[in-house]
């Protein structure tokens, strides 16, 4: 490999570990495993405490006594310490580094408290060396596993001068080792460090090849938005230069329409009026879903007020259409951007009279539900046809015959900004009911 092939390669590398979002989805991820492994362990918990309290009653040597005793006192607290802090969403990043070594270091005294290479202990080594591998980076994994290695090669040697004469549990028979030569003793060290090393090395390459997957996600979701941002600023654009020439068309239809007598040419112009005006509001709405949501100014604003206010704003079209439109609500009140979350009620409840039949009721709703706030606004039309239903809020997804399908798109992303959210449901009896949740005011 050439010097300038492995610069670009050692480029990429560092271009792919500083992947907008890669720590985020990493810290999330390995906060979700903690959490399982830790009540994982609480679960076993009493399984383990039944065991070391088993081995105590049938093995009456001092030390061991003293040192299991010891150990499951400390795994004991620890484990329902970790526990909880799990739950009080306490994770940083050094909270799995200090889980591992304990561990690491709780397993070896273990091992060697209860046979040594012939504890029954002994294969929970392996599994540990994975998760090791799999959740932590050099040079702290690598570390980790030569403590392993290292304990096992302790464990040998003591058995195999007999330090401890009494190593090997009572119910194993006793005595300084399980019977073994040391030949056995070492080939045994040696066998059991190259399954160590054997599963590190696995644990690396899968970490590696899940890190890479995670990177291309990445870097695909980053194209996606690069050519997103970049259609909607051309759609804009296109939508910016074309509101100048229909306000001139619609102004010289205006003239137009003052110099011709009623009748068919004069119905012509009005149509051509009508057209031009909702031309200009697809326009509007292209330009509000291409141009950037602008920061919200949240204040403390009383639901049930803005509720009447856009109901007020619609009693004319509710009129037209034979609808009655009616608000219900208690003191709630939410934190928002009044103009904005004004501007997503205005939508919802106009999409509700344009649904509803004749004398029928539009209803809107405030109200308190377990994460905040919610509006709803409930109508006895049709409802969301089923093959829109996993799509309606897509861009250019609508039912309308002369439907931008951009309303409902700009709605759910103001709510989102507020860190709500905006969804339709079907409504008891036949109908739909559109419901805007809302983060409520502390």
């Amino acid at each position: 490999m050439t010097e300038s092939s492995s610069a670009e390669l050692a480029e990429s590398a560092r271009a792919d570990t500083g992947s907008p979002g890669f720590e985020e989805i990493e810290r999330e991820e390995q906060s979700r495993l903690f959490g399982r492994i830790a009540w994982a362990r609480v679960a076993v918990l009493p399984v383990l405490v039944g065991l070391v309290m088993w081995l105590l009653a049938t093995d009456e040597t001092p030390w061991r006594r003293w040192v299991l005793g010891t150990l499951i006192v400390l795994a004991s607290a620890f484990f329902l310490v970790e526990a909880g802090r799990h739950r009080g969403k306490s994770f940083r990043r050094g909270t799995i580094r200090i889980n591992l070594t304990f561990a690491v270091l709780a397993q070896a005294a273990a091992t060697f408290a209860t046979g040594g290479l012939g504890s029954p202990v002994l294969p929970i080594m392996f599994p540990i060396a994975m998760v090791v591998a799999i959740t932590m980076r050099p040079p702290v994994a690598y570390l980790l596993v030569v403590c392993q290695i290292a304990a096992l090669w302790a464990m040998a040697l003591a058995e195999a001068v007999g330090l401890v004469p009494n190593l090997n549990l009572v119910v194993f028979g006793g005595g300084s080792r399980a019977g073994w030569s040391d030949t056995h003793l070492l080939v045994n060290a040696a066998f059991a460090s190259a399954g160590l090393l054997l599963i590190v090395g696995l644990g690396r390459i899968t970490r590696s090849a899940f890190d890479a997957m995670i990177r291309r996600a990445l870097r695909a979701r980053q194209d996606s938005v690069r050519a997103h941002a970049e259609l909607s600023a051309l759609s804009g654009e296109i939508a910016h230069e074309l509101k100048n020439p229909l306000a001139s068309v619609k102004g010289l239809a205006g003239l137009l329409a003052q110099d011709v007598s009623a009748g068919k040419s004069g119905e012509r112009l009005a149509v051509l009026r009508r057209e031009v005006d909702r031309m200009q509001g697809i326009l509007e709405e292209f330009l509000n879903f291409s141009r950037p949501l602008v920061p919200i100014a949240a204040e403390k604003v009383d639901l049930d007020a803005l509720c009447r206010e856009v109901a007020a704003l619609h009693e004319g079209m509710a009129h037209e259409r034979g609808v009655s439109i009616k608000v219900r609500g208690a003191d709630t009140t939410a934190l928002c951007d009044p103009r904005k979350i004004e501007q997503v009620l205005l939508n919802l409840v106009q999409n509700a009279l344009e649904a509803s039949p004749k004398d029928t009721t539009v209803e809107i709703e405030a109200s308190h539900d377990s994460e905040g706030v919610q509006v709803r606004v409930l109508d006895r039309g049709p409802g969301v046809a089923a093959e829109l239903a996993a799509r309606v809020f897509e861009p250019g997804v609508t039912s309308k015959a002369q439907g931008s399908g951009l309303g409902l798109t700009i709605a759910r992303a103001l709510a989102r900004q507020h860190g709500g959210n905006l969804e339709l449901v079907g409504r008891e009896g036949g109908g739909c009911q559109a419901v805007l949740h809302l983060p409520a005011a502390q």
